[in-house]
Order: C-alpha cells, then structure tokens, then sequence
C-alpha cells in the first residue's frame, strides 16, 4: 500500500483568480463562473481517476482548470469532445492520469 501524504486540503483556486483569468468585471455571472470551477476541478480529477490534486502538482491542475473554464465559458454552446476537456488541458494533466486495471 502506498503512502499518502496531505499537506493542506483546500480550493485549488478562487473565484477572484478565475475571474482574473478571464478578464470578467463585475459580479454578474459570478454564480455561472463558480458552477464552471466546480465542473471543470471534477471532470479534470475524473480524467485522471483522481480524488485529490497529486502532492506539489497544484499549478499544473490549476492551469488545467484555468484552461478547462476558459472553453466552457467562452464557447458555452461548443463540444470541446467527449469529455469537455480541452487538449491543452488534458495535456497537463495526462502525466498524473491512473488508469485501472
């Protein structure tokens, strides 16, 4: 069995940093942009069938996410493919991807 070690449990982000990111004024779509972190965080922990962030890899997920809210945000009505996860992302994240047996 391996070990495991958490450091610290909390947001990978914040709604100011993802805001930041894209470049959004104003708390208007707030709530939209929030559900989107929240979509883009799981579906990235999903594609690498992950429950937490690997140890000292926060930017890399963090980047990912930046990258997997931008899409959803700016192209709300576009399929980015099968798992919405764009390839820039995925490309991030793919090293830490474990995949059962």
């Amino acid at each position: 069995m391996a070990d495991i070690v958490i450091t610290q449990l909390g947001p990978l982000w914040t709604l100011a940093d993802v805001k930041e990111h894209l470049r959004v004024e104003g708390d208007d779509e707030d709530g939209l942009i929030a559900a989107y972190m929240d979509a883009a965080e799981r579906a990235l922990l999903r594609f690498c069938n992950l429950t937490l962030v690997p140890y000292q890899q926060e930017a890399v997920f963090k980047a990912a996410g930046f990258i997997t809210v931008s899409a959803f945000y700016d192209n709300r009505l576009m399929n980015e493919g099968e798992d919405g996860i764009p390839a820039a992302a995925r490309a991030l994240v793919w090293p830490y991807r474990w995949l059962p047996i």
